[in-house]
């Protein structure tokens, strides 16, 4: 046999294995009346997921904020919506005794969706907004999960976390989000290990930039934090550094990039379904095209390299000359 024939045959050999992995991922079990918690429905991404839950025949119970998002997810399907704060500890508890008497104590799947953001430079973030975006999007996975373990023991069942590409790739102007995302990275890679032994897997969902309501007011919020640090320290020598001019300069910039490059959030909500009902989830999914892409790769090269293109993505730049 010639090379040229060896590398020939290696290759059909590599893309018929491609072939029939995909063909493995496609197929799917068959979720119809199986028991479902996902939070975070309000809008967005969540109220996606119980649409196509629904629409799959699964009974959905959809964690709420509002008053207005537990109305939209009873009429999208949900068996139930609770409403609630999830960092508050008795509102929880409550809401999963609902969740086991629903689902007679086997439980399918939790979707950990919910979460917040507040941008804001290091400099003028308010050690505050850490605390909030830890409590929402760490420490309430961490506790409803530990909750309701014991019914996805039982049914063998699958939880989703979903973080961002935040959570593998830190960017600037957003470190108190990026760190809880990062948290919640390492949570979930050793929460995977540790209910494997029960045949319950965990897959994390990393999603770029999509259309949903944390996206469309994301960078116009980073106002309310240079506002809240002015308040806290209206004299600091922050302020020579990051002005009132260049916030105005950088939200009306950033935001008009972010609305060319936001995607439609179904292909989020298509790998959430994917992981809870496919026969061989995946343990990461990339969502969105920036997240294959741009994300993927600086995730992957030199960190010298992503360091500098973190910086370009600065911009305008601050007043380097400000500073003491």
């Amino acid at each position: 046999m010639s090379v040229m024939q060896l590398a020939v045959g290696l290759l059909v050999a590599w893309v018929a294995w491609l072939a029939w992995q995909r063909l493995r991922r496609r197929a799917l079990l068959d979720i119809r009346d199986r028991w479902y918690v996902v939070t975070g429905c309000d809008s967005g991404i969540g109220a996606g997921v119980v649409e196509r839950l629904v629409e799959a025949g699964a009974c959905v119970v959809a964690f709420v904020f509002t008053e207005e998002g537990a109305r939209a997810a009873l009429a999208a399907g949900a068996r139930l919506a609770p409403r609630l704060d999830i960092t508050d500890d008795a509102a929880l508890r409550k809401a999963c005794d609902q969740v086991e008497q629903a689902c007679a104590g086997r439980l399918s799947g939790l979707v950990h969706n919910a979460g917040i953001a507040q941008p804001g430079f290091i400099e003028f973030q308010p050690l505050d907004n850490y605390r909030r975006m830890m409590e929402v999007n760490l420490f309430a996975i961490i506790n409803l999960t530990q909750m309701l373990i014991p019914q996805l023991r039982a049914a063998r069942g699958r939880i989703v976390v979903v973080t961002s590409v935040d959570g593998i790739v830190s960017l600037p102007g957003n470190a108190p989000y990026d760190a809880s995302k990062f948290a919640a990275e390492g949570y979930a890679d050793a929460l995977r290990a540790e209910l494997s032994f029960w045949n319950v897997g965990v897959s994390v969902i990393n999603p770029s930039t999509l259309k949903t309501p944390l996206v469309h007011r994301f960078w116009g919020s980073m106002r309310d934090t240079w506002e809240a640090m002015e308040r806290l320290d209206p004299d600091g020598e922050w302020k020579k550094v990051w002005t009132r001019e260049w916030l105005e300069r950088y939200v009306e910039q950033q935001s008009a990039g972010l609305t060319r490059i936001a995607q439609d959030p179904r292909c989020a909500v298509e790998d959430i379904h994917h992981a809870l009902a496919a026969k061989r989830p995946k343990a990461r999914y990339l969502s969105g095209r920036l997240a294959k892409t741009l994300f993927y790769a600086l995730w992957l090269m030199p960190e010298r390299w992503s360091h500098a293109i973190k910086r370009i993505m600065v911009y305008p730049r601050p007043d380097i000359t400000g500073a003491g």
